[in-house]
């Protein structure tokens, strides 16, 4: 018997066997029903596919490229938390399902990207409040298998969405099959990423990490131009990365890296450009999904036969006990088996609701604490309050935290039911969004006066009169606005805060009930239906000759199945389909020297603006300071100083840098958060706090979510800027270029705006100085200085930077052009927004 075809040749044995005269027909109908509907299941089986990693790591964008068209809005904002599965299928169409009402289904010219927002985007249908459940995506274009159902999931890293995250993990997880765990080659959170893999890994699914966005590379250059290592040497070295990354998360378990771009993918598809398509590795990214599918079947295949061959023991095993005569006994003990399960099942879920009951209430507690405890405090410092919002913030963040573990233990208690009935775990998901509100301070100006000394001997005098007769002699008064707490206001967003939490958390535990109770469900019939087929049985006339010879030959199937052998070695096999990029970009010694030449005078011009933004800096401190180059990634903060300021570091001051966190180069300081010394990196950040300080925060502007909170809740960070009013920040966009090559640079400074407001209003006593892109070319950041210096941004301001920076050399082709263009809009765009509010 070939494994490959053992489902039908099994089943027709069985067929035979069961079905061999009327009596066996009538007697084994429902056993032979229950072969049929898993033959069915079987042949037509979906290997359900999963692309989950981080936010805007190009999920959407690579669902597009398999769609062969944009269908998907490929935003840069956290999306929420609305499944969308996408596969082939005879019609290129969309359904829509929602909670409350009947799908509909989108085709032809209505099936678009604007028309997928309108649902799926958060902008759009922000909080989900048109109640969609899932959109399913078919197009006959699709570039995966028919029985392939690629998954989006919702971000693992998105700005306040940790609770998100894990129901992510817990819930779509046991549903999956296969998970995409999709990266950038600049990913530089590599730590978080290991133990989001192990968790995946741990619940014994196929992983394909696959690093995107590789045409955001760019080559690293040394001095005067010269290319220490070409954009191959780099890919190689990221992918060596991942590989370590992959090792740690799976304890060596055979998952491969694929490096690809998405973009250039779509792009090459939509364009019929082939090159650009051969060299996104889409190809290579394909190959491996079906090598890791075709690797997934002989596990299933092994579930499958023992799910034969549990059911062939209960047809043997009926037999038997009816024959004897114990069949009361026998009915008991299969509804006992069948039925304590589950009713200890629905036990533990409804002890669930109610702990979880429990714990909604206890936000009813926090809200009188808060009120309680902002109201008995007697000071007005607005830091005063920091601490108690802070306890109160991370109450919620326990509550939250508890009630996600009473809803992982019942999930999982759940599986183990529908493997015990032989039931498909992989058509029961479902993801609540757990997204809670946290409260803050919220504080006023009061109009104070201060009395400051008059210079002078008869001034003198007179502070010595004003002592005696209680007067303000000698003195001026100067008004100032201080800040205090405004605690009514406090109290009032306290209570609405934990009052929303509460209805967040009730809407919760009404879908996730509603959605348990249907697997409960499905497991009372299941059981009752097998109870009835027990009793239909026992009811019927005894040919022993007959039910003898069934349990002879249903016995010689057996252990066919038994001996057959399943290879479940998990042999992820990938053919990357990529060219050696060295071939890519080897070019001659002439074209090489043009190009270092270009090099040369990117770099002289950068210096030039690197010396402007430091000029303008210090006359806004007032002061001369020093310039703090603020990171978690090492060779973007490099490639930056570099580029701007001329600071160059060989190797062995970049390993010093990633150990002990701070180094003192060329009157500049370089501070790496992801150090390995943490003791001594504390030390010397406190001994150089108080100073006049020039700050550049380079973060990852694809990986905004993640930027966005590591530099709010940086504590190292948050120290060293508070109570430090000789302070100007800048923030600096790394992973720029694949903006640059999506043409969507304007969207990208949009989000960098919002990172910017809550970086205001958490330090809103320092001062600002601009926001940089850390790219190649620094007509960019000409292009971002000059528009960031109008008071107001102008039609007439947009037309004249326009004509200076497109008759500047740097700006000879077409993408510096649009990107130019991309970068004056969006503040030609915010001054029009500002205007009409």
């Amino acid at each position: 018997m070939g494994k490959d075809n053992y489902i039908s040749y099994t089943i027709n044995g069985i067929k035979e066997v069961l079905e061999k005269n009327e009596y066996r027909r009538k007697r084994y109908n429902k056993d032979m029903e229950w072969f049929q509907e898993r033959k069915k299941i079987f042949t037509g089986d979906i290997i359900r596919v999963a692309i989950m990693g981080i936010t805007s790591s190009g999920k959407s964008t690579l669902v597009n490229t398999l769609l062969c068209e944009k269908i998907l809005p490929m935003a840069i904002r956290p999306s929420s938390s609305i499944i969308i599965t996408a596969s082939k299928g005879e019609k290129r169409q969309a359904i829509i399902y929602f909670k409350d009402r009947n799908p509909e289904i989108i085709e032809g010219n209505n099936l678009n990207e604007e028309t997928i927002k309108e649902y799926a985007d958060e902008n759009r249908n922000s909080n989900n409040k048109l109640n969609v459940t899932q959109i399913d995506i078919t197009t006959p274009d699709f570039l995966l298998n028919e029985n392939i159902h690629i998954i989006d999931s919702p971000g693992l890293d998105a700005w306040e969405l940790e609770s998100h995250e894990k129901l992510t993990l817990e819930i779509l997880l046991p549903t999956i099959d296969i998970c995409i765990f999709l990266t950038t080659v600049k990913a530089n959170s590599d730590e978080v990423n290991a133990e989001k893999i192990k968790i995946v890994n741990e619940k014994e699914k196929q992983i394909i990490l696959v690093q995107n966005m590789i045409d955001s590379i760019e080559e690293k250059l040394g001095k005067n131009g010269i290319v220490e290592e070409d954009k191959s040497i780099i890919l190689k070295k990221h992918k060596r990365r991942a590989e370590n990354l992959l090792r740690e998360g799976t304890n060596n378990n055979g998952f491969e890296v694929i490096q690809i771009s998405a973009l250039n993918g779509l792009k090459g598809i939509i364009n019929k450009d082939d090159e650009l398509y051969k060299n996104s590795n889409i190809k290579g990214f394909i190959g491996a999904v079906e090598s890791c599918t075709n690797n997934i079947f002989p596990s299933l295949n092994k579930q499958r036969a023992g799910s034969f061959i549990e059911r062939i023991n209960d047809i043997i095993n009926t037999d038997k006990e009816i024959i004897s005569g114990n069949d009361i006994e026998r009915i008991d003990a299969l509804r006992n088996v069948r039925t304590g399960d589950i009713n200890e099942l629905a036990e533990n879920f409804q002890n669930a609701q109610e702990k979880i009951l429990g714990k909604i209430k206890e936000i009813e507690e926090v809200i009188l604490n808060t009120i309680n405890e902002i109201s008995n405090s007697t000071s007005e410092e607005f830091e005063s309050y920091l601490n108690i919002v802070e306890k109160i913030n991370n109450k919620n963040l326990y509550i939250e935290s508890d009630i996600l573990d009473i809803v992982k233990e019942c999930e999982k208690k759940k599986n183990e039911v529908y493997q015990k009935l032989n039931l498909d775990t992989r058509h029961s998901y479902s993801l609540p969004n757990m997204e809670s509100n946290n409260i803050y301070v919220k504080h006023k100006y009061e109009e104070k006066t201060m009395l400051f000394k008059k210079e002078g001997v008869l001034n003198r005098g007179k502070r010595l009169l004003s002592n005696i007769f209680d007067k303000e002699w000698g003195y001026k008064e100067v008004e100032y606005d201080e800040k205090v707490v405004d605690k009514e206001a406090t109290i009032e967003i306290a209570n609405d805060v934990c009052n929303q939490n509460m209805m967040h958390y009730l809407n919760i535990l009404k879908e996730w009930s509603i959605q348990y109770n249907k697997s409960i469900n499905i497991f009372y019939d299941e059981a009752s239906k097998r109870t009835e087929e027990y009793e239909e049985k026992k009811n019927q006339k005894i040919e022993i000759y007959d039910i003898e010879d069934v349990n002879k030959n249903l016995t010689r199937i057996k252990e066919e199945l038994k001996n057959l052998s399943f290879d479940i070695k998990k042999e992820l096999k990938v053919a990357t389909h990529l060219q050696e990029l060295s071939e890519l970009y080897s070019i001659s010694k002439i074209q090489y020297n043009l190009y270092k030449l270009g090099n040369e005078v990117l770099e002289r011009n950068y210096l030039i603006v690197g010396n402007y933004i430091k000029e303008i800096n210090r006359k806004k401190l007032n002061n001369e300071a020093v310039e703090i180059f603020w990171t978690w990634d090492i060779e973007a903060c490099h490639q930056f100083a570099s580029r701007a300021f001329g600071i160059n570091l060989n190797e062995d001051e970049l390993e010093t840098i990633k150990r002990e966190g701070v180094y003192f180069v060329n009157n500049s300081i370089i501070v790496y958060e992801l150090c390995k010394d943490k003791l001594n990196f504390y030390t010397i950040i406190k001994k150089i706090k108080q100073k006049p300080y020039i700050i550049f925060i380079i973060f990852n502007g694809i990986q905004i979510a993640n930027s966005k909170k590591q530099i709010l809740e940086s504590l190292v960070l948050n120290y060293f800027i508070k109570d430090n009013h000789n302070l100007i920040i800048n923030l600096v966009i790394d992973s720029c270029k694949v903006f640059v090559n999506a043409n969507n640079v304007g969207e990208l400074l949009v989000e960098v705006n919002n990172l910017k407001v809550s970086v205001t209003n958490k330090f809103d006593e320092v001062k600002y100085g601009y926001v940089l892109i850390n790219s190649k070319n620094p007509i960019y950041n000409m292009a971002l200085i000059e528009s960031q210096e109008k008071d107001k941004f102008i039609i007439s301001d947009y037309r004249d930077i326009k004509e200076k920076l497109f008759g500047n050399p740097l700006s000879r082709g077409s993408e510096e052009k649009e990107t130019l263009e991309e970068i004056l809009s969006y503040f030609l765009n915010r001054e029009m927004v500002k205007n009409r509010v």
